[in-house]
Formats: C-alpha cells, sequence, structure tokens
C-alpha cells in the first residue's frame, strides 16, 4: 500500500512538472532589435535545432528550411522534437518538420511569425489491404504479398499532420531570450 502511495506522488509530481510555460504570440513583435539582427539570430536558432536554411527558398526576411527527421527516443541531445508524445511518436514512425521563420520590420523593431509543419512518411498499398489478406500471409499457398517484387521501389508519400505549434512556441521562446522584451501587437 505504502509503494502504490508513493508511485502516485511520483506521478502527481511529474505531471504537475510537465506545465507548459507561458505562451507567445505567433506574429510576435520583438521592440528592441531591428529585423536584421533578429534574423541573424533566428538563423542561429534554427540552426541550433539542426535544420538547415533552404536556398533559393530562403530569402530576406524569410528563413525556410529544408525536412528535418524528428529526434527519437534515444537522441536526447535533440531539441526538435518537443514532449514525450511527440518524441515516442519519432520513434515510431519516420517524422519530419519544416520551419518557416518570416522577419517584418515593425515600429523601430522587428515582427517574427513562425510556422512549422509536420509531415509522416508512408508507403501506401505496401501491407495487407485487409484482415482476410492479413490472414492469407500464413497460408501453404504463395499469397499475393509473398509474390511481389522485393526490389521493385515503394511509393513512399510523405503526409500532412498539421502544425507543431510546440516546436513553433520553442522557437519563438528562444528568440525571446535572446532578444529581450516583447510588445504586445496592436
Amino acid at each position: 500500500m505504502r509503494a502504490m502511495t508513493m508511485l502516485g506522488l511520483a506521478a502527481l509530481a511529474a505531471v504537475a512538472g510537465c506545465q507548459e510555460a507561458v505562451r507567445l504570440d505567433n506574429p510576435t513583435r520583438f521592440a528592441s532589435a531591428d529585423a536584421d539582427y533578429v534574423e541573424n539570430v533566428a538563423r542561429r536558432v534554427l540552426e541550433e535545432l539542426r535544420f538547415d536554411i533552404e536556398y533559393p527558398e530562403a530569402s530576406e526576411g524569410r528563413l525556410a528550411t529544408r525536412g528535418l527527421t524528428g529526434a527519437s527516443w534515444f537522441e536526447f541531445w535533440r531539441d526538435d522534437t518537443i514532449g514525450t508524445d511527440q518524441r515516442v511518436e519519432a520513434s515510431l514512425h519516420t517524422i519530419r518538420r519544416r520551419a518557416l521563420v518570416s522577419i517584418t520590420p515593425a515600429g523601430g523593431g522587428a515582427e517574427v511569425f513562425v510556422k512549422v509543419t509536420k509531415e509522416r512518411l508512408t508507403a501506401p498499398g505496401a501491407g495487407p489491404q485487409s484482415i482476410g489478406e492479413t490472414y492469407s500471409i500464413y497460408d501453404f499457398q504463395i499469397s499475393e504479398l509473398f509474390e511481389r517484387d522485393e526490389l521493385a521501389p515503394t511509393p513512399y508519400e510523405w503526409v500532412d499532420q498539421g502544425r507543431d505549434e510546440r516546436l513553433e512556441q520553442e522557437i519563438l521562446a528562444r528568440l525571446a531570450k535572446r532578444l529581450g522584451p516583447v510588445s504586445p501587437l496592436r
């Protein structure tokens, strides 16, 4: 009984420690830094997260990255996958993220908009299409799945999973830490 109580308290402490930090507006205005300086800092933040800037997609005031495969459970040194659930997902599936950071001059400062899209790799039609086909794998006769050409290319596709708001907030938080106070948008 005592062990169960201790385990419950440990779980409660873990959940209490996982509260989300202050949420920043997206876009966010940095009043104390000009747009060129903000762009340089944003470039460094993306590089720290292991993103590669994609040229010519990126231009002045706009940083676009190549797709970055998400950090798995065993890559504890990488910061590009935020949250235990997303780290587990990246360990079970191939997930990639692309970041777009847009910087515009705004009233002596700069306004920053961050958009991170998440995609999952899939191979449509590579597995059994029905439960009945799954059971036919164990049939004595050669099934259609075994007759497929193993050397034929598999048609992989990236399927859009929407935006990764946690990573967007992480990028904005790192920018705010380096650039100073955030001013409200009007």
